[in-house]
């Protein structure tokens, strides 16, 4: 039977054992990032300055340690099992898509990944580490640093996620040029108002509205926006 002629109720069937496929993978991702607690915890410390990172995260209470240790191992966990979720995800929804437009959406899917660790990772090595230092800074000799293990957590995760998010900027726009919902002429025409916008998003993305990942984030946002349009010109 293909998948145009499944039941209500096969749907249904086959909806639930991808699920049950998906969260077993991050069951098993999340027990194995609780685990390793110790070197994700040194790995999320990179963006600190050199004479904080030997500095242990505070938590306030006993039961705090073990929530910030589990959401750490989610978190861990979702990142290495990602791929796979993606899949189940895409499996279950491609059959009831035309041919040309499954393949369209497998060819993206490698790019789509690509695109958000290549954000993440401009967020977390470059920018991350140069937006806590200027945080820091500004009030040095005036207050005294706490840092909560919770807070930093959330901080680091949220920020690393706008990158990472914000760089699939070019699959939409392509998408949409694609689709012929925008016209890459009309696009280029408005580009004062694109990146406008690209500050915008910039300002509202960054979790702590600081300048340096502000204009870091906007300035990677315009790069990518011309870049879009560039390779639009071969669609």
């Amino acid at each position: 039977m293909t998948a145009h002629e499944m039941t209500f109720m096969e749907h249904l069937d086959e909806l639930r054992s991808r699920l049950m496929y998906a969260v077993i993978a991050l069951v098993i991702g999340t027990a194995l990032c609780y685990t390793f607690f110790k070197p994700l915890i040194g790995f999320i410390k990179y963006p600190l300055p050199s004479d904080m990172q030997g500095v242990e995260l505070t938590a306030f209470g006993f039961m705090q340690i073990f929530a910030i240790r589990f959401k750490l191992a989610v978190i861990g966990g979702f990142v290495l099992t990602s791929p796979f979720i993606v899949y189940q995800l895409l499996a279950f929804l491609t059959p009831a898509m035309k041919k040309n437009e499954r393949r369209y959406v497998w060819i993206i899917l490698p790019f789509l990944i690509i695109l958000f660790l290549a954000g993440a990772s401009f967020g977390f090595f470059l920018v991350l580490p140069a937006a806590i230092s200027w945080l820091q800074a500004q009030g040095v000799g005036e207050l005294a640093f706490v840092n909560k293990a919770d807070d930093y957590l959330n901080f680091v995760a949220l920020f690393t996620l706008a990158f990472g998010v914000s760089f699939e900027t070019p699959l939409v726009i392509l998408l949409l040029i694609k689709l012929g919902i925008v016209d890459r002429k009309t696009l280029r025409a408005n580009w004062r108002f694109a990146y406008v916008a690209c500050f915008i998003i910039g300002a509202v993305a960054t979790p702590d509205w600081g300048l340096v990942d502000m204009l870091a984030l906007s300035a990677a946002l315009i790069v990518l926006f011309e870049l879009s349009l560039f390779l639009a010109r071969w669609l």
